[in-house]
């Protein structure tokens, strides 16, 4: 810059130094009189620690790199982050407390959440005129927060539940059906299983042939022909016994084909709720240390 530049600009300061110094007042003046007139103002931080991803995304015993995994904890630390300010939990916070003369989104105003980079914590801070009420917004938005979360999160995983439960509505009426079909099947045949009653018949058949032949070795014609009419018609029992084999077959396989279908669908539903019961626990988001009523008020120009 010439030496001609700097000369013309001094004489610009110089004819105009009263404007900058009005402005230099007036700015200071402002700061300091919204410096008095400002209410005294309390701000509480409730640290929570994002160990791990939500369980709905990621399988217990998966193989998980240390990069996804820390790309799933920035993830849910930016999703819940805007769960809290976007969403509905300052209202809902305030539905348990009715005592507190505060409106929703005021309180909402008041939140800040920090995320740290290359960390797992999350510091959620709440202002308000008293230390005790801050610790208190705090601790209950982020419990409704968590609460709220959670619920979200579980939201398919309950969905898939009362899908399941419908299902085994049907399947259950099937298997029902199916034994109940198997025990008229019985009834009418007058047997309980299909392979008993015929082992009974071959059992009884052969043992009659034993008698009937000791019979005729001992010359007792009359009983011979006796047995004989007896094994015949137990023989045609067992022809007809036989021959329901194949219907028999169909309805115990009906059978357990239902049964295993209800059974796979108890165990699937029983699947769904332990892992909607560790969504709901928000295991991978917890308080390490809740707010406390902080000892000093807030700098007035960390409020400005």
């Amino acid at each position: 810059m010439e030496i001609q530049e700097i000369l013309s600009y001094l004489k610009i300061i110089r004819k105009w130094w009263w404007v900058i110094i009005l402005l230099f007042v007036a700015t200071v003046g402002t700061m300091l009189t919204s410096a008095f007139i400002a209410e005294t103002e309390y701000r509480a931080t409730v640290t929570v620690q994002v160990s791990a991803p939500p369980p709905q995304e990621v399988p217990l015993y998966s193989q998980f790199g240390r990069q996804a995994l820390r790309d799933e904890i920035e993830q849910t630390r930016s999703s819940f982050s805007e769960f809290l300010l976007e969403g509905d939990v300052a209202y809902r916070t305030l539905e348990t407390l009715p005592d507190m003369q505060i409106k929703g989104g005021e309180l909402r105003d008041r939140m800040t959440i920090d995320n740290p980079s290359s960390s797992q914590l999350m510091h959620v801070r709440v202002r308000a005129l008293e230390p005790q009420t801050a610790a208190l917004l705090a601790n209950e938005v982020v419990t409704m927060g968590l609460q709220r979360y959670g619920m979200l999160q579980a939201q398919s995983t309950a969905n898939t539940i009362q899908f399941i439960e419908r299902e085994m509505e049907v399947a259950r009426e099937e298997l029902k059906a199916a034994e109940a079909s198997l025990t008229q099947f019985q009834i009418d045949n007058k047997i309980g299983t299909l392979e008993t009653a015929i082992d009974t018949q071959y059992g009884f058949v052969n043992n009659m042939t034993s008698q009937r032949d000791l019979a005729r070795i001992n010359g007792d014609i009359t009983t011979v022909q006796i047995i004989g009419e007896i094994i015949v018609e137990r023989e045609v029992e067992l022809q007809n016994l036989i021959g329901l084999s194949a219907e028999y077959d169909e309805l115990i396989d009906n059978v357990d084909r239902a049964r295993s279908t209800y059974n796979f669908l108890l165990d699937a539903k029983a699947e769904a709720q332990i892992k909607e019961n560790q969504i709901l626990e928000m295991g991978s988001i917890q308080i390490i240390t809740p707010a406390r009523p902080p000892n000093r008020p807030l700098a007035t120009l960390n409020k400005l």
